[in-house]
């Protein structure tokens, strides 16, 4: 256990300092709007409801028998886009792009009633997994600057589309690969340095857009040191934008993971026997076993590094409910550490690193603004339903396969068979996460 902490201290404080040396100067970019944004997009807006996708939520519901009511009303939810691809911004066929979103979002406000908020997931930023699937289509920072970024950034600045509020998630996992960057990743910092801060500029010019930095989530930043690391390379990467720190809106956690709100029989301070809990195989040492408590602890890292108190944080609750028969109704009464922790926590995963089309995940909470302190709302960031891959685009979504190991033995992948390539719709993850939903979906 405790070879884990070093290895992981390690390697987040070499990297930090080496993409904190990474030039610092702010970037040249056209100049942004003085025009002041409202502290949270989601509060007294309604979201966008991506028809696509409730189309096909909406056609599994009609084989879902008695889970119908339920699929149904999870098909009027709102969820985000992803801009994934260059050509993801203009469409494909049979996929609407960038425009076709926006005039939609249009069409669902009501004149002079509710605003609706439209959330964006930015997901292309070159070598954005370090040799991992997806590894993305850009080679250099330039090419994400002119191929990507500036044709999104043209767009969101057209004036039919002013009245709208538009919510972009930057880069999901970007910051980990940047953190976490070693032989395989060699380049993650540098051009995380050099993207991210020409991205948040441009949406910056653009007063109805906001934008919230992907910062993963415990799984992967509950560690003191990564946490504080992490809260510094953010600042960073705000300090080289002409508006610092107002660049960044809020920050997005646990996008595309299953990370619960909550571990509601566990509590990172127990112990038995005089063994605390963080020394646990399940814990490794983490300061978090949960999002809400993730939440606080990265918002008072990102204060104390100059961040307005209002930041917030977008939190994907898409698949982090983890209901269904394997959910806990109580805390576990072995007096074995290990067992404690195993039979007493609701996610149900072999370990916290597993992420595709994982078993047993269910809904979250429904979207909503405002729903806790320090977290703007509730989000579908990852859109219900859609495949995380299958085993012929990552191991780690073989369900027969293993993931790599870490920190101790190798684990099952716990990914769902049957799974069709990234991106695809797939209508048994969709039934499991309604069937699973925590709470359940009425």
């Amino acid at each position: 256990m405790e070879a884990s902490v070093s290895w992981r201290t390690r390697i987040v404080s070499t990297v930090a300092t080496t993409a904190l040396a990474v030039s610092g100067g702010v970037l040249a970019v056209p100049a942004a709007s003085a025009a002041v944004r409202p502290g949270n997009p989601f509060a007294g807006a309604r979201g966008y409801v991506d028809p696509d996708w409730s189309a096909a939520a909406l056609a599994t519901a009609a084989l879902g028998g008695d889970l119908r009511p339920a699929m149904s009303t999870v098909a009027r939810q709102p969820t985000a886009v992803w801009l994934d691809s260059i050509a993801s911004i203009n469409g494909t066929p049979g996929r609407r792009g960038l425009r076709d979103h926006l005039d939609g979002a249009l069409a669902q406000q009501d004149p002079g009633g509710q605003p609706v908020v439209i959330t964006l997931v930015l997901y292309n930023l070159p070598n954005r997994s370090c040799t991992r699937a997806p590894s993305g289509e850009l080679k250099t920072s330039a090419d994400y600057r002119t191929q990507f970024i500036d044709p999104i950034a043209a767009i969101l600045a057209e004036p039919a589309y002013r009245w709208l509020r538009v919510a972009v998630v930057v880069e999901p996992d970007a910051l980990a690969n940047a953190l976490f960057s070693h032989f395989e990743c060699a380049q993650a910092a540098e051009i995380y340095q050099e993207a991210i801060p020409y991205a948040l500029s441009r949406l910056h010019e653009t007063p109805n857009v906001h934008a919230y930095l992907d910062v993963t989530q415990s799984n992967q930043l509950g560690w003191e040191e990564s946490l504080q690391a992490a809260a510094a390379v953010v600042r960073q990467v705000a300090g080289r934008t002409p508006a610092g720190v107002a660049s960044i809106d809020g920050f997005a956690v646990n996008v595309a993971d299953y990370d619960p709100l909550d571990e509601p029989f566990l509590d990172i301070d127990m112990m038995r026997n005089g063994v605390t809990i963080r020394q646990t195989k399940w814990v490794d040492w983490n300061n978090h076993l949960e999002e809400s408590t993730f939440v606080d602890a990265m918002h008072a890292a990102l204060v104390a590094a100059g961040f307005p108190e209002q930041i917030g944080a977008l939190l994907d609750t898409s698949r982090n409910g983890w209901g269904g028969s394997a959910r806990p109704t109580a805390a576990s009464t072995s007096t074995d550490i290990n067992t404690f922790v195993e039979q007493s926590r609701v996610d149900r995963r072999p370990t916290r690193l597993t992420w595709c089309n994982q078993k047993g995940a269910g809904l979250g909470e429904l979207p909503r603004a405002t729903p806790q302190t320090h977290v703007h709302a509730y989000a579908w960031v990852k859109q219900p339903g859609v495949s995380d891959g299958n085993e012929a685009g990552d191991v780690r979504c073989d369900p027969n396969g293993e993931i790599p190991p870490t920190r101790g033995s190798n684990r099952p992948t716990n990914a769902m068979a049957g799974a069709p390539p990234r991106g695809e719709w797939f209508p048994a993850a969709f039934t499991e996460l309604v069937r699973s939903a925590y709470p359940p979906v009425l």
